[in-house]
Formats: C-alpha cells, sequence, structure tokens
C-alpha cells in the first residue's frame, strides 16, 4: 500500500501534552475507580489497585500518543480533517482497547486472585469514551500547535519586512536623466560641495550629482555613518585612515587616496570632539 506523507515543508506537529498526561492520568483513574467500586475502603489494597490502574492508563494513553505520532510521519493532516480523522479515531481507539485488554488479563492472570468480571461490558465502554476525548485533546493540540507556528511564520515575516525597509533605507537616490540609480551607504565615501554643486563619491571614485545641498543631506544622513567635517564636506567612515592634532586645537583627518580628494580634511576646534567621539564607535 502506498503511503502519503506529510508535506517537507511542514514540521511534524509537536504535542505540548506532558503537564496534561502527568495530571490526566490520576484524575482519569480517580473517576475511572469512583465509577467502577462501590465500596471504596482506602487501605493496601486501595493502594495497589489505583498505582495499577495509573499504570495501565499511562501506558494505554502513550499507545494512544504513539499512534497519533506514527499517523503525523505517514498519513499527515494534509490528507484532509475527515480522511485523517476517519483513520485516527477508529485506529487510536482499536489500538488503546487492545492494550488495555491485554494489560487487564495478564494482570488477573498474574496477580489478582479472582477473575474478571464486567470488563467487556462495562471497563471496555469507560476506556473507549476516554480514548475518545484522549483524540479530541490531541486534535486540540494539533490545532494549538499549528496556530503556535502561523504566530512564528507571521514574525519571520514581519522580521523579513523590516530587514527590506532597513535595507532600503540604508541606500541613497540619484537620478540620471530618467533613471534612479540606488548606492548603498557602505559604498559611499564622501559628499562634497564645488561650483554650487553637490556630488556623491563612491568608493570606486564614481562620482554622482545630487539635487541637495550639504545642509539638507546633513540633517537625511545616519550621523553614525556619516560626519560633517566642514562647509565643503561630509565625509563617511570609510574614507578617514586616520588623524593627527594640529594647532589651535584642530584636527586634520587624513583620506584615503582619490583623485577627487584632497590628502587630508581640517576639522576646527568646534568639531574636533565630535569627530574623536564619531571615530570610536
Amino acid at each position: 500500500m502506498s503511503t502519503v506523507t506529510s508535506t517537507p515543508h511542514r514540521p511534524l506537529p509537536f504535542y505540548r501534552d506532558k503537564w496534561i498526561i502527568l495530571l490526566g492520568v490520576p484524575v482519569i483513574t480517580a473517576f475511572e475507580y469512583y465509577l467502577t467500586y462501590n465500596n471504596i475502603k482506602f487501605n493496601w489494597l486501595f493502594l495497589y489497585e489505583f498505582t495499577s490502574d495509573c499504570l495501565k492508563i499511562l501506558v494505554v494513553w502513550l499507545s494512544l500518543r504513539t499512534t497519533i505520532v506514527w499517523l503525523d510521519k505517514r498519513y499527515g493532516w494534509d490528507i484532509g480533517l475527515i480522511k485523517r480523522l476517519a483513520l485516527q479515531i477508529p485506529l487510536s481507539c482499536l489500538v488503546g482497547c487492545t492494550v488495555l485488554t491485554v494489560l487487564v488479563h495478564l494482570e488477573y492472570w498474574l496477580l489478582r486472585p479472582y477473575p474478571v468480571e464486567h470488563f467487556f461490558s462495562f471497563d471496555l465502554i469507560i476506556a473507549l469514551i476516554f480514548l475518545l476525548l484522549g483524540n479530541l485533546i490531541y486534535i486540540s493540540l494539533y490545532y494549538y500547535d499549528c496556530y503556535r507556528i502561523s504566530l512564528a511564520d507571521k514574525d519571520a515575516l514581519v522580521q523579513s519586512l523590516h530587514q527590506v525597509k532597513k535595507q532600503q533605507l540604508e541606500v541613497f537616490t540619484v537620478r540620471m536623466g530618467r533613471r534612479e540609480i540606488l548606492i548603498p551607504y557602505t559604498d559611499i565615501y564622501c559628499f562634497y560641495s564645488e561650483e554650487k554643486e553637490t556630488y556623491l563619491l563612491t568608493n570606486e571614485h564614481k562620482v554622482f550629482l545630487t539635487d541637495q545641498s550639504l545642509d539638507r543631506l546633513e540633517s537625511q544622513l545616519p550621523g553614525h555613518l556619516f560626519f560633517r567635517a566642514n562647509r565643503q564636506f561630509i565625509i563617511s567612515l570609510d574614507v578617514v585612515s586616520g588623524f593627527n592634532s594640529e594647532s589651535h586645537g584642530k584636527l586634520a583627518a587624513q583620506l584615503r587616496p582619490c583623485p577627487k580628494l584632497p590628502e587630508q580634511i581640517i576639522i576646527s576646534r568646534q568639531k574636533a570632539p565630535a569627530f574623536r567621539s564619531w571615530m570610536k564607535r
């Protein structure tokens, strides 16, 4: 028989059922014990029977879980809700009832001195009801897992959009005729003013004319990447190779070799502290 596997793009369901099992087993045992026995006496026999029933219900629960996980691997929920439930509910109930039948009869055969009574007419019916309830629990856990995955996907999408937006904000746009050219900030050496025009210089020594003044650019460019050195230059970190102290508190910023740039730019005494802090970032 051919098998239908879950889509490889979706991980298998993860059932967060640890505490449900730890709390559910003793609760179900207590309820089953209350329905089964009329005259309950708290003695060693009660302790033995309650512990024994807890262990049997735990094994049945784990067999139910194992069946559902096995179905997840071979007949995932992508085959459709109706088909999946048509497979899961009968198979899990059959497995659970079979396991319980074997455990009960094995215990009575080896340990209990009295014969099995009312198992198929009463105990097995109660077990079947709880197996149906267990299926409902795992169906709910599956949809809860889907909900968590959808939230994670949504967060990932939001992060991706933020990243795209951030990348879009980290470029400078220049016009060449009808074309718009996007230049990443990391590729920009500096902006400089010459003959009342403002130019952009890249690290590949390409020059582009911009339609904004240095004053306007200073207010728009990110301060951690660019520094207004003087009236003629806005420089980036990449273009500065070092700096020296000059007289009267001034600084001389050494620039990387480029035909369009001088060897150094003088930083005024007023701007020197801000330039030193900027270089330390």
